[in-house]
Order: C-alpha cells, then sequence, then structure tokens
C-alpha cells in the first residue's frame, strides 16, 4: 500500500494533527518512554511491520498496518496480533487498503472485528483521533480491553498455576516459585537470541524447552550451571543445590513445566489468550511480572508490585528538568525485584542513543549502568532479579544478541552488580544500616523508591524504627515508608532530588499532621500526584491508594517553606485512560497549595482533591460558626461507644445482667427508615452467649435508655452515614456509637439524625474525612465531630433557626405517621424539601447549595470505581441541559465578582459550543470577550461544525501549545487568550461542567488574564 492511501485513513480520521503523537519508521525520538518497543512493531523487516503508530500521552495505543499478502489471511494478521499483545502497550490495530479499513482489538483475540468503509471516515467517527484520545472507544467496545486478558495477567496466572501444581506434587511454595522466575529469565534469554545457536555450540547445551520435553535433568543442570557463571552468579535458584533440586523433580513436575514452556494457557487448558513470547515482552515488565508473582508474601513486609504505567511516570518525573539526564546517580533503597530501576536505566539508554543518534555499544551500556544505578533491598533474591533485569537491558537489541559471539568478539563481560552496585540481605541491603554505603558517602542525585508500606505491631521492631530513635525523628504509626523519606536525604548530593511512591496515609491521614510538618521542614515538595481515586484499579490488593511525591532538600539553614512557596498538586480521577494502560491528568486536575497552609493543615489534601478553593473557603466559614464537636462537649451532651464484650486489660468481667431484659441492636443489622432507626431489628439481647462483658459505666447504662442518635463506623449503600434517632430502650456493643442531648432536646436529636444522612453531611465528609475520601466507606465519631453545626440557641437568628427545626422535624413526623410501606417512597419525594430547609438552616448561597448538591448527585457514587466498567456514571457522561446552565451561570457570576473587586466595569459576552450526541472525544469551547452591556450573558450551541472551526482557529494562529495541541481529547481543558477574546477548551464530560468548575474557571482565566497583562 502506497504512503498517500495510508495517509488519507490518518487525515480523514484526524490522526495527521496530531503528528506529535504519530510515529513512523526511522522517526522515533530516542528519549520517548517507549521508543524501543516503538521501533520494533515499525521496523520495516521486523516481525510485525506497522506503516505507523499512534500514542496516546506516551503510551502507544494504535497500530496500523497495511492490508497486503500478510495481513490478508487471518491466521497471519493473528499473529501479529499475538506479538503485539506481548508487548503490552497496543490495543487497537487497525488494518486499511485504499478503500476500507479493519478495526480489531489486540488483547481479546476472539473479538470480532469491525469493518469500516473509507466514507465512513472523520475526525469524529469510530476509531478516530479523537474517538481513541477520548476514551469513547471504550464505551463502544468495552470487551476489547479487558485487564484479565492482557499479557501481564495471563503470564502470572499461568506462573501461579504452576506454583500451585509444583506444590501439590511436593516442592515447597518458595522452591517452586523461584523455580517458576528461573525458568521465565531463561526463555527470556532464548526468545530474544541472548541464548543462541553460537552459544549452545561453544558450550555443548540444549534448549531448556528440549531438555525439559526429554526429562534431561543433567542437561538442564549443565545449561543452568553455565548460565549462572556467564551472569555472575545473579540467577535464582530454588534448593540448596542446584544438581539435588533439579534430579529430585518428579516426571508430572517435568511435564507441567513442559506446558508451561509451550506455552499453553495453564489456567484454562485451552487457547482462549495469545502465547506469551518472550522476545516481545518488555525487560521491565518481566521485572514487574516477578514482584507481583511474590506479592503475596511480601504483603507482611509492606511491599507491592509497581504497574509498570506508574514505573514510567515515577521515571518521568524523577528524570524532569534535569540539566543532563546521563550525568544522573539513581539509587532505589528498596529495589524490590528492580522495576523502576530497570525501567530508569532503559530511559538513559534511550536518552543516550536519541543524542547520539545510533545504537549504543555493549561496553558503552556497561558503562552507563555501573555509573548510573544503585539498589538495596532486604531481599537478597530480589537484588538477584534487579541485576538479571540490568544485564538484560543491557543486552536487549545488541546485533549480534548472542552472548557468546559477543563474547568472542571481546565484547560481552557483563558486570558484578551483586554486592557492588546493588546491595541485597538482611545486613547489607538494610537501607537504615549504618555501614549503608549510599548514606556514608552520598554521590547519587535522585533517589527514586516504591519503599515498604508497613506499620509493625507493638511486638515488632523493625531496624527503620532504630534509625529513628538515633536520629529524633517521630514515624506516624511506625509507617517504614516514612523512614525511607527522612534517611533519602542523606544518601543525596545538596543538590539531589527525590520520587517516592508513597501510601497516600503518610501524607493525608489526620495521624500524619506532624509528620508533613517535619516533612516540609526537610523539603522543598515540588509536586504530588494523589492517585486516591484510582487505587483499586492501580493497586487491586493495596488496602491504601498511592501518592507520588517529588521534592528537593532544603539547603542547609533553610527552616520550612518560604511565604510564596508552592506545591503543585495534582488528582488524576478514574477515567477510560487507565484501560489503555496510562494515566491521565487532565487540567482541572492540577492546583497549587501553599507549602506554609499544607503544614500547618494537611487536610487540604483531602478538600483540595474533590474540592477547590471555594469549598476550602465554605468548610471553614461554616466550622467557625460551629462545630458538631462543639455542641456535644456542652452540659449534658455525649458521645460514647457501646460495651465492650471482652477487653483483655479489664480484669475482672461486669454481669451482663442489667443488660438482660433490654433489646439489642447488632450493628451488622442495622437499619433505618429515613432517619429514625427500624426498630423491626431489634432482638433480645444473647444473654447466654454473654454473661459477662468488660464494663457498663452508669453513663453508659443512661444512654441504653435515653432518646438519642446511634451510628455505625460503616457508609449505607447510597455512601451516607447510618446514623439513626431511637427512643426506645436497647444495648448495643462498641460497633455503635451513640449520641445523647439534655432532656428536652429530642427534637434537635431528630434534626442531627437527618443532617447526618443528609446530601449536606456527604459533601462535608467527601471533602474532609480522610478515610471516606481515599480509604475505605468507614467514617469515625471524630470525623463526625469535625462537621460543622452551629445549636439553635447560638445561631445567628435563633428563631430563624429553632422555627427551621421544628418545620424539619414536624415534615419527618408527618412521614412516620404514615404506613410504614409508604416511607421510603415519601421520603424520597419529600427528601429535596427537607434538603433546601437545611439549607437555609446553614445559611447557604445558592450557588453553595447547587454545589453540593452537584457533589452529592454526580460525585459520591463515583469515587474509588473498582473496574473500568465502573465508570458509566454520571459523572463520566454528558452534561445535561441544566447543568451547562448553571455552569454558565455561575461562570458569569464569578467573573462578575473578580471584575467588581478589581473595581472594573463592563459584562462579558461568551458563546459556548459542543459536540454533538454521538460525537466521539466531545469537547467544548467557551469564547469569552468583553461587553459594554450591563448585563453578560452566556449562550450555548450544540454544534459539531462550531466546534472545529473553533479548534481549527486555534490551530490557525499557532494559540493551541504543542503538548496540548497534540492530545487535546486527552488533556484538554486549556485557556488561551487571542486578541480581545480569551478561550476555553475541555472535554464535554459531567465533571469537567460541574459549579466547582465555573468557579476554578473563573478563577483560571482572571489569573491567566492578569498574567497576560503584567
Amino acid at each position: 500500500m502506497k504512503t498517500a492511501a495510508l495517509n488519507n485513513w490518518l487525515h480523514a480520521w484526524g490522526y495527521l494533527q496530531d503528528a506529535g503523537n504519530l510515529h513512523r519508521a526511522g522517526k522515533v525520538p530516542g528519549s520517548h518512554p517507549y521508543a524501543r518497543e516503538i521501533d520494533d512493531l515499525l521496523d520495516p523487516n521486523g516481525d510485525i511491520r506497522a506503516r505507523a503508530v499512534f500514542d496516546v500521552d506516551g503510551v502507544p495505543t494504535v497500530c496500523f498496518l497495511a492490508k497486503d499478502s500478510r495481513t490478508s489471511k487471518k491466521a497471519a494478521l493473528d499473529a501479529i496480533r499475538e506479538r503485539i499483545w506481548n508487548q503490552n502497550l497496543i490495543s487497537i490495530v487497525l488494518v486499511v487498503d485504499q478503500e476500507s479499513a479493519q478495526a480489531l482489538p489486540v488483547s481479546n483475540r476472539k473479538a470480532d472485528a469491525v469493518s469500516l468503509g473509507r466514507d465512513e471516515a472523520n475526525p469524529l467517527s469510530p476509531f478516530s483521533s479523537a474517538d481513541v484520545q477520548s476514551g469513547s472507544v471504550f464505551a463502544d467496545h468495552p470487551e476489547w480491553f479487558s485487564a484479565e486478558n492482557r499479557v501481564d495477567q495471563v503470564l502470572l496466572r499461568s506462573l501461579k498455576v504452576m506454583v500451585d501444581v509444583l506444590q501439590k506434587q511436593g516442592l515447597t511454595k518458595t522452591d517452586a516459585q523461584l523455580l517458576m522466575a528461573q525458568v521465565m529469565f531463561v526463555s527470556y534469554l532464548e526468545h530474544r537470541g541472548i541464548i543462541g545457536d553460537q552459544y549452545r555450540i561453544e558450550h555443548d547445551v540444549e534448549p531448556l524447552s528440549a531438555l525439559v520435553a526429554a526429562k534431561d535433568a543433567a542437561g538442564i543442570i549443565k545449561l543452568l550451571r553455565q548460565l549462572k557463571k556467564d551472569f555472575n552468579g545473579d540467577l535464582l535458584e530454588p534448593g540448596e543445590r542446584l544438581d539435588r533440586f533439579w534430579n529430585g523433580l518428579s516426571p508430572a513436575s517435568l511435564q507441567s513445566l513442559h506446558g508451561f514452556l509451550k506455552r499453553d494457557d495453564l489456567e484454562s487448558g485451552q487457547l482462549s489468550f495469545w502465547r506469551y513470547d518472550f522476545r516481545f515482552i518488555p525487560v521491565e515488565l518481566i521485572s514487574g511480572i516477578y514482584e507481583s508473582f511474590l506479592s503475596e508474601d511480601k504483603r507482611e513486609v509492606g511491599a507491592f508490585y509497581t504497574p509498570r504505567h506508574l514505573a514510567m511516570l515515577a521515571v518521568d518525573l524523577a528524570l524532569e528538568d534535569s540539566k543532563d539526564v546521563l550525568s544522573e546517580r539513581i539509587y532505589d533503597g528498596a529495589c524490590g525485584s528492580g522495576i523502576l530501576l530497570t525501567t530508569a536505566f532503559r530511559r538513559l539508554i534511550g536518552h543516550a542513543q536519541g543524542r547520539r543518534g545510533g545504537m549504543l555499544t555493549f561496553g558503552e551500556r556497561v558503562e552507563l549502568l555501573e555509573r548510573s544505578i544503585f539498589g538495596s533491598d532486604l531481599n537478597l533474591s530480589a537484588c538477584r532479579v534487579t541485576a538479571f533485569s540490568l544485564y538484560l537491558s543491557v543486552l536487549e537489541g545488541l546485533a549480534p544478541a548472542d552472548l557468546a559471539t559477543l563474547a568472542a568478539e571481546g565484547k560481552a563481560k557483563l558486570p558484578k552488580l551483586v554486592g557492588k552496585n546493588l546491595r541485597g540481605g538482611e545486613v547489607d541491603g538494610d537501607f537504615f544500616d549504618v555501614s549503608n554505603p549510599r548514606a556514608k558517602r552520598p554521590t547519587c542525585t535522585v533517589f527514586l523508591s516504591n519503599p515498604p508500606w508497613v506499620e509493625p505491631p507493638k511486638t515488632v521492631s523493625l531496624s527503620s524504627d532504630t534509625w529513628a530513635r538515633a536520629n529524633g525523628v517521630d514515624l506516624p504509626r511506625r509507617q517504614t515508608a516514612a523512614a525511607f523519606v527522612f534517611r533519602a536525604s542523606q544518601c543525596l548530593v545538596p543538590t539531589g532530588k527525590v520520587c517516592f511512591i508513597l501510601p497516600v496515609s503518610l501524607l493525608a491521614a489526620p495521624s500524619s499532621k506532624a509528620f508533613m510538618r517535619d516533612l516540609l521542614m526537610q523539603y522543598r515538595v515540588d509536586k504530588l500526584i494523589n492517585f486516591g481515586d484510582v487505587r483499586k484499579l492501580l493497586f487491586a490488593s493495596a488496602r491504601q491508594p498511592t501518592m507520588v511525591m517529588v521534592a528537593t532538600p532544603r539547603p542547609e539553614g533553610q527552616l520550612g517553606p518560604a511565604r510564596d512557596e508552592q506545591i503543585d498538586y495534582w488528582t488524576p480521577k478514574a477515567d477510560v485512560s487507565l484501560a489503555f494502560s496510562r494515566l491521565t491528568v487532565h487540567g482541572a486536575d492540577r492546583s497549587q497549595i501553599r507549602a506554609q497552609s499544607l503544614s500547618y493543615s494537611n487536610e487540604l489534601l483531602t478538600t483540595l482533591f474533590w474540592g477547590n478553593a471555594h469549598d476550602v473557603a465554605m468548610i471553614s466559614q461554616q466550622r467557625l460558626k460551629g462545630t458538631l464537636g462543639a455542641l456535644l462537649k456542652r452540659d449534658g451532651w455525649t458521645s460514647m461507644k457501646g460495651f465492650h464484650v471482652m477487653d483483655s486489660s479489664v480484669k475482672e468481667p461486669a454481669s451482663s445482667e442489667p443488660l438482660a431484659a433490654m433489646s439489642f441492636l447488632d450493628a451488622r443489622s442495622f437499619s433505618s427508615v429515613g432517619s429514625v432507626l427500624d426498630r423491626a431489628v431489634l432482638k433480645p439481647f444473647p444473654a447466654e452467649d454473654w454473661p459477662t462483658v468488660a464494663r457498663i459505666p452508669p453513663a453508659m447504662l443512661s444512654a441504653f435508655q435515653a432518646p438519642r442518635i446511634v451510628l455505625t463506623d460503616g457508609l449505607s449503600t447510597d455512601r451516607r452515614v447510618c446514623a439513626a434517632y431511637s427512643s426506645a430502650p436497647f444495648c448495643f456493643t462498641s460497633s455503635i456509637g451513640v449520641i445523647t442531648a439534655p432532656t428536652g432536646q429530642a427534637r434537635l436529636l431528630r434534626f442531627i439524625a437527618f443532617y447526618l444522612q443528609s446530601d449536606l453531611a456527604r459533601y462535608f465528609l467527601l471533602m474532609t474525612a480522610y478515610q471516606i475520601a481515599f480509604e475505605r466507606e468507614r467514617v469515625s465519631l471524630n470525623d463526625l465531630k469535625a462537621l460543622p453545626f452551629v445549636a439553635p440557641d447560638v445561631h445567628r437568628d435563633p428563631k430563624a433557626a429553632a422555627g427551621i427545626v421544628k418545620q424539619l422535624t414536624d415534615l419527618l413526623a408527618a412521614i412516620e405517621a404514615k404506613p410504614p410501606i409508604l416511607h421510603n417512597d415519601l421520603y424520597a419525594a419529600k427528601r429535596q424539601e427537607a434538603e433546601a430547609l437545611l439549607a437555609e438552616y446553614f445559611e447557604l448561597s445558592p450557588q453553595q447549595h447547587a454545589r453540593i448538591q452537584e457533589i452529592s448527585a454526580l460525585v459520591v457514587d463515583s469515587i474509588q470505581p473498582g473496574t473500568i466498567s465502573d465508570l458509566n456514571t454520571a459523572l463520566h457522561r454528558r452534561p445535561s441541559e441544566s447543568e451547562i446552565q448553571q455552569y454558565g451561570a455561575t461562570l458569569s457570576s464569578e467573573l462578575r465578582a473578580w471584575q467588581q473587586a478589581a473595581g472594573g466595569t463592563g459584562s462579558i459576552e461568551a458563546d459556548l459550543a459542543f459536540n454533538a450526541a454521538g460525537a466521539r472525544g466531545p469537547i467544548g469551547v467557551v469564547r469569552m470577550k468583553p461587553n459594554k452591556a450591563a448585563q453578560s450573558r452566556i449562550e450555548a450551541a450544540e454544534s459539531n461544525k462550531a466546534v472545529r472551526a473553533l479548534v481549527d482557529e486555534l490551530r490557525g494562529n499557532d494559540l493551541l501549545p504543542a503538548s496540548w495541541g497534540e492530545c487535546l481529547y486527552v488533556m484538554g481543558d486549556i485557556i488561551i487568550r487571542h486578541e480581545d477574546n480569551i478561550y476555553l477548551v475541555k472535554p464535554f464530560i459531567s465533571r469537567f461542567w460541574m459549579t466547582g468548575s465555573a468557579q476554578r474557571d473563573a478563577e483560571r482565566i482572571v489569573r491567566y488574564a492578569r498574567g497576560m497583562e503584567s
């Protein structure tokens, strides 16, 4: 196929407008993070021979193939797709000829192809640049992008199946894991030609697969001994002795290994997936798979597999702004199996080769490795995996690849890494050991690490604890990662830089407030990227979300942040980009925090995750009036937990007789009708099971009988506080909390119970309660005590406040008087009216009330999705007409407020154009200009033509920054000024067109305009 024919398709689909993301053979920048993989795809003499590759946000996503004799036959095309699948990058293959195209997924082998005619292709059609960049293609074909079909997951499942099989055949789990790691790495060497024909002839060895098939243990031992010698002993070994181990393997075990080496899908026994092929699987992916493979055993020490795309991002950040990437000395004090170090080393090779315009020799790669890459880990086996992965990176892409041929030419003497650049074991690999050479003689310029996230039990003392005590460092919850952060500065040159992958709790949890203050005293934090919303998608098994921190040690003598010091705070949200293994940070998810403010209160990290400066201000203003905690300190008000059945600190338990006649509320059965406890859930007290309880203080006994609010730690299915009013006598365990009031305050208790279940409370808790925002659906009494609340008698207008309390509780009482079968429907019908009364009580402005309603309606049910399919919520859909109108009204109002504050005159005239329904990758463009009229106005129009005209106008005047213009549908949300017009361009999905977005956009526009004027 001629290039002109391909270009016709690329032009029609809009790919040529994104030329910086479109790669052709011989034109891939050496510094591109995936340069090696893209070159392999585009190699005209290679196995794939793609004609073009399109990346989205740096991740290769679409591969274009010419329809020819190779791709016209299904079997041949499937073989090409299988090779692409093994790279674990490309998601879509487009096979094109002059007049037709065929679209196929990479990871789903059985999916049907989609055929398209040339006349169907346009910039907003299926498989266009906009369709791919925006992720709209995922909505049309979700079955194409299942994570479980990706090569790393298939290989990982096969490895685990093999371990189970080998365990049943008599091996220990550790030996089975090490055996499979050894087999995987030898397969990599063979598939890549590093163990080639010359190597086998010279050393008289056979391929591993042939030896296993023949059950030739002696031949296997000979091959492995030779490899161990050539790789400086850095080859994982099961058992104490190589010969004894392999000679002891049963025929059944060898037969199972044969199935693995044939690349069968061991889990299903069928070829429902492609076969893995180590010729194409990248080095760092092998390292990552090994780390994930062992992660079940590493959870006790807090180590988790670092996903490849997160490793790529961390390396990007670590090397960002480097004056000379090739002069950096990179150290990971908890290197694990080396995915970060391997990714960094491959990046250095890419930079060096891009600078030269040609390949580095074997010797040059070795020299670069020895001077640039350093690591340590308590696990010596993990360090050997790191060494092996780095060796593979040295050998990758060399011609010839055969190790023996290289050696014969005097080119191949792999350096000894373990014991030198890499230190492993409980002493040499202990980052906190006083003899750590990287701390004794700090020469490293970059500290790059995903340290253990462990909070040890009281009975366990770690070396991090010893180091912290010796250095006077306080560690929140004795978190080992905190010790790594502080110790790292001792390993760096004065101008060094750290890039950490940390648990969010270390920085954002209330118990980490002092740590944040100490951190900002020692480091200037440049960037925090909080992945709290993608926790379940990024680390499926991790209990905590992750945050990436980039920082530099403060100069000696500088104590804490300067007044104007700012921290970039990025808060990426879950979106379909993760289906393509990329992490996208939209402009709307980028803000700045004053370092001094963060030093004072780390709650800002929670509030500014989903909120903005307006939310911070509103919460502060409401708390200044009072909090629920302040109310509970007044005479007659109490809060407590129920009884403990057992307590090891209590020597003489109390008789449960005072409770025997009471009903009992089990937290697991908690249910309310509106904001009143459902009495049907009360059961008799289990006196026979609990003849004694830890203790029953008089105050607790009184709380069991008084009118009260009872609440559990968990949230309801619609993420509301499980709180309910009741005046019935009953008891409960410490799984339930209680709030009681002085005599005569039952009505106020009912009012507070509704408040705790309201949209307003959902809003406040999402903005302030760390656990709800980032970890799990749990709320504590302390979270509730921090909620804004002012009692009627100290309200700004006590009479009006008391009237609202009466009006709302009467409304609720009227519902409760109806037959129970009607309650749920009546509550739903009256909720909006009750919420409006609550907003009046809190004296919220209409815009504040609208903001709270949209957070409750759009955001709360969308946080932390468990799968990509869970993204089909209102937050990720097209905004409604009312949302657009509310956005426009808020933007106009906010701009007017800024104008008045600055003493300006006139008004703003604005036009909003957005793509019609059905358009792929819809965007909205707001064009604003000054108007002498008294009233501002914003007019909206649904028109693909109008959007295209505005975008073309911006491109035609070179007004779209290159980094944005190439990824408009990925990272839109930009502001541009041209003559008297200001343009705002962003994706047309609800989360970018909320009232909170309008508030933020108005501030950005004002700051942008002022910056342009100055």
